[in-house]
């Protein structure tokens, strides 16, 4: 029985080597419930489609060398005359595949998939179906008209395709045309609503392009399909494809469906926070409004507060919300949020520093907006105390932005600070020489501040002595004045009256420097402690300093 059984088998398999062997053949979509065929697995396969898959070897011969040895046999068998029937026998090594009373292969009990646990039955009956298929479909085709009328179906598939195609163009060119117009007819009238509509044409634009591609891609999926469809040798393509869209729209129907709760959940979650955002905006309001105060924050902090809680509640909100959101446990996703968490981290330490900077400026109290303060160089009124920068408006009208850590880092003078009231002190310093009565010098100074008009009264002026040099002693006079914009001009004013008051005094402005000792020392006398004589009285000189 054995030697019968060897010798059956080695007849069966010289056919494989006495023609040239097969093309490798397409690869077909495995059915479902069986096993993927291993790299080492010999899978026989007949006209385009997958008949059985040989697991084991057999009297030394690979399962790859034993399945092109079953595909010649069947080839042969099937190129005989006559519908040939499938048909099992049993042997001691196994189950004999048999079409048309003549041997194709053998089924051993390595071949089986241990995997799905599949029983002998099982294999032959999985054989038996898609052999007959495949013989059953090889014969209808070879009938006379069955090939033209393929060919036929396929042409007029074809011209139905393109007329379709054609079609959903001229449908797409036409919408958008229309669309275009609607646009631009409800437009006129509005000149600011022209540039949203024309925003909002160019958005419609592409999103009729990109439905009609996706309309044009169906009806060429759904053409090919067809088309494939009509051969027998290639209907497992179209099969493929059909069960291709099958698997892909019922995953989406899953993924949608296992999505909704998350989504819900998450949409809950950011209600929440939008309820939580107005509740907090609408009592910020209140403390702005001034009805109110809470935890210390008044009117000028209410602002900017109002705006970090906003910030903090949305962030709160969206890590919370993360972990419901379609698609966050993907691997795609997951590397989306380490490239955004690397981007921050690289690009934003600058930033957080100057958004730390504007809050420590905001929250520290040392200037507002409309104060005069100067920063390094540059001086001006404080305009705005943004988040990243402060702006300043300079005297000359040049508005300038510094960083908010450049302010920390370095000197702020704040002249509009004074407990007294509003406005800012200006100064302004004199040198006059030892000659000139100190008493004459403040009364002169404050003579000229109270010429000038825009000097405030209260508080008053007042002049201040604040060295005593080799040559000259230096006067700083002091004077509150209520506008810090008009500083250049009232500093032109004070400086002209200065002058004029010196002048009806008799008291020049110069510094003296030493060029050799004088005769007699430079002394005020007694007698003219109070003032010097003025012009045409009997003066014994005098001379005093320089205005800086």
């Amino acid at each position: 029985m054995m030697r019968g059984l060897a010798a059956a088998l080695l007849l069966a398999t010289l056919p494989a080597f006495a023609q040239p062997a097969p093309a490798p053949p397409a690869q077909v979509q495995p059915e479902a419930g069986t096993a993927p065929a291993q790299k080492h697995d010999g899978v026989v396969r007949f006209y385009n489609r997958e008949i059985l898959t040989l697991r084991s070897e057999f009297l030394g011969r690979p399962p790859e060398l034993r399945a092109a040895a079953a595909e010649a046999n069947i080839q042969r068998i099937v190129d005989r005359p006559g519908m040939p029937e499938v048909g099992f026998r049993k042997s001691d090594q196994g189950t004999l595949l048999l079409l048309g009373s003549e041997l194709v292969t053998l089924i051993t009990p390595g071949d089986l998939d241990a995997l799905h646990e599949q029983t002998m039955e099982q294999a032959q009956a999985e054989a038996a179906r898609r052999l007959e298929e495949a013989v059953r479909t090889a014969r209808h085709d070879r009938l006379p008209g069955n090939l033209t009328r393929g060919i036929l179906w396929s042409l007029a598939s074809t011209a139905m395709a393109v007329l379709a195609i054609m079609g959903l163009v001229w449908l797409g060119g036409r919408s958008r045309e229309r669309l275009k117009r609607w646009m631009a007819r409800h437009a006129q009238p509005n000149e600011p609503l022209q540039h949203v509509m024309l925003g909002l044409r160019v958005f419609g634009d592409w999103v009729f392009r990109l439905l009609v591609a996706i309309l044009v891609l169906l009806v060429l999926e759904e053409w090919l399909r067809f088309v494939l469809g009509r051969f027998g040798f290639t209907r497992p393509w179209s099969e493929a494809m059909t069960a291709w869209i099958v698997g892909r729209l019922a995953a989406w129907s899953t993924a949608i469906a296992s999505a909704i709760p998350g989504l819900v959940t998450a949409v809950v979650i950011f209600l929440l926070a939008r309820l939580v955002a107005r509740t907090v905006t609408l009592t910020f309001k209140g403390i702005q409004s001034g009805r109110f105060q809470l935890f210390g924050i008044d009117r000028e902090l209410a602002e900017p507060t109002r705006k970090l809680v906003i910030v903090v509640v949305w962030l709160f909100a969206l890590a919370m919300a993360y972990p419901y959101l379609p698609g966050s446990d993907t691997d795609a996703f997951k590397g989306l949020s380490v490239l955004v968490g690397l981007m921050v981290s690289l690009g934003a330490s600058g930033i957080v520093g100057q958004a730390a900077g504007g809050f420590t400026i905001v929250y520290s109290r040392t200037m507002k907006a409309g104060d005069y303060v100067r920063s390094g160089d540059i001086e001006g009124v404080v305009q705005q105390i943004g988040l990243f920068t402060t702006r300043l408006r300079t005297l000359t009208g040049v508005e300038v932005s510094i960083p908010n850590n450049v302010v920390l880092g370095g000197q702020l003078h704040n002249y509009s600070r004074h407990p007294e009231g509003p406005g800012m002190w200006l100064e302004t310093g004199v040198t006059i020489g030892y000659d000139a009565p100190w008493r004459q010098v403040q009364r002169m100074l404050l003579e000229a501040a109270a010429r000038t008009d825009g000097i405030l009264t209260e508080p008053k002026p007042f002049v201040l002595q604040t060295a005593l040099s080799d040559f000259y002693v230096e006067y700083l006079l002091r004077a509150r004045i209520p506008d810090p914009l008009r500083r250049p001009l009232l500093l032109t004013q004070l400086h002209a009256n200065i002058q004029d008051v010196f002048n009806s005094e008799g008291v020049q402005i110069m510094s003296p420097h030493y060029v050799a000792d004088p005769d007699q020392p430079k002394l005020v006398p007694p007698q003219h402690w109070e003032r010097l004589p003025g012009p045409g009285e009997t003066s014994t000189g005098g001379n005093a300093g320089d205005a800086t």
